[in-house]
């Protein structure tokens, strides 16, 4: 009877001991993002430094914040969970990151989480397409934003070229300074996703089959990389678009030696006055190329947050978004990001259709607007295809068939 009494007492000794370990892992909250807090010039930090002071004051939720670089969030939490290092409570991710996440094990299914937070009725089909998949939510995503071409309104006599033939027809006018446009199109995934994917697209091409492996080695990629060649090698396009990083496509555009720009509705962060200029109607704003009979469309890309598998403090994670997407802060933040909010208060509050700028924006992203073709393995699978674009561009001579079929290949036999 004595033992049975004593086991009892140090059970209950364990579960008291417990109680005050669980308030301490619950009392802390770890926040995985891309921004350096200590950046004064940088709208979207500043905004996010003052949103966790706020909210540990309204919590009392200590935040302990990491940055970390936009193409490694996805990467680090894969490695994380996969191998039982420490794992964050809540992760910034875009939309493309998604469902190489899910396929990773590294995502928590937020519906439970969610069930009584009555904001996600408002939530727009912007958020529901990057973050409900076969009807399970995996993230909230905050914002939406997506690819855009801007052009000087007064050079091109209002018109700006939106299809292929008509792209052709005027790089033969603009055969060096003022190029016709500037974009990114170098040695990176992103060139692919916000370049050259949606012209694949509309011209009936694709990049990942249904099981997300390499379906690009076809004559309608060829075609496209033809297309660009054309347009480069005629000299409608500067070298630092193919050679130079994302920076590099910009400076053009900036410097006031190109008559058109490819970017993104986030231009505005990096591009000085583009967003006045817009409103002044100096400059235009239109979306994609279409080829043949397809219609032209823009890369569109949504951010938001996830609960990663094996987070400590999930409900600390559901108070995190919740905050974060009230209507007021959820509509500065996504003006400091240069995208639409993702719930219908927020897009009301913020006067987003009062806006040039973001009334195109909204327009485009609706009807051209196209969340990319997704693979277990994106990022790895568009580094590659960029290597062999990159390439080709800038060697007229390679056949572009095989040189396209060799990176698919060289994805295949690493990954599958």
């Amino acid at each position: 009877m004595k033992r049975l009494f004593s086991i009892v007492i140090m059970l209950l000794l364990a579960v008291i001991l417990a109680v005050p370990m669980a308030a301490q892992e619950a009392s802390e909250l770890v926040i995985w993002s891309q921004y350096d807090l200590t950046d004064d010039e940088s709208a979207n930090a500043v905004t996010l430094r003052e949103k966790i002071a706020a909210f540990e004051e309204s919590t009392g939720i200590t935040v302990v914040y990491e940055q970390v670089a936009w193409d490694q969030l996805a990467p680090k939490l894969a490695v994380a969970v996969q191998s039982g290092g420490d794992v964050p409570d809540i992760v910034e991710a875009g939309s493309q990151h998604i469902p190489s996440l899910l396929d990773a094990g590294a995502l928590t299914a937020m519906d439970d989480l969610l069930a009584d937070e009555e904001w996600t009725a408002e939530l727009t089909e912007g958020d529901s397409q990057a973050c409900v998949i076969e009807d399970v939510r995996y993230c909230v995503a905050h914002n939406v934003r997506g690819g855009m071409s801007y052009y000087q309104i007064d050079a091109l006599e209002g018109e700006f070229p939106k299809t292929a033939e008509e792209w052709l027809a005027a790089s033969s006018e603009f055969s060096g300074e003022p190029f016709l446009s500037t974009q990114f199109a170098g040695r990176s995934y992103g060139a692919v996703e916000i370049m050259w994917w949606p012209q694949i697209f509309s011209n009936g091409g694709r990049i990942f089959d249904d099981e997300g492996q390499p379906a690009w080695a076809t004559e309608e990629v060829a075609e496209v990389v033809e297309f660009n060649r054309a347009i480069y090698g005629g000299g409608a396009l500067p070298a630092s678009n193919i050679t130079g990083d994302f920076s590099d496509a910009e400076a053009p555009w900036i410097d006031g030696n190109s008559v058109s720009f490819r970017g993104g509705s986030w231009s505005a962060i990096f591009v000085p006055g583009l967003l006045d200029a817009v409103e002044a109607g100096e400059v235009g704003m239109t979306g994609g190329i279409a080829f043949g009979d397809g219609d032209a469309h823009v890369f569109m890309v949504s951010e938001g947050w996830i609960i990663p598998s094996g987070a400590a403090n999930p409900e600390g994670g559901v108070a995190w978004i919740r905050e974060f997407m009230e209507p007021e802060f959820l509509s500065a933040w996504a003006s400091a990001q240069f995208g639409i909010p993702t719930t219908e208060a927020a897009y009301a509050i913020g006067g987003f259709d009062q806006s040039t700028f973001y009334s195109q924006v909204d327009e485009i992203l609706g009807t051209q607007g196209l969340y990319m073709e997704q693979s277990p393995y994106y990022v790895e699978s568009l580094d590659a295809l960029a290597v062999a674009l990159q390439e080709l561009m800038l060697d007229p001579e390679m056949d572009a068939m095989t040189r396209l079929q060799e990176a698919a290949d060289e994805v295949l036999n690493r990954y599958w």
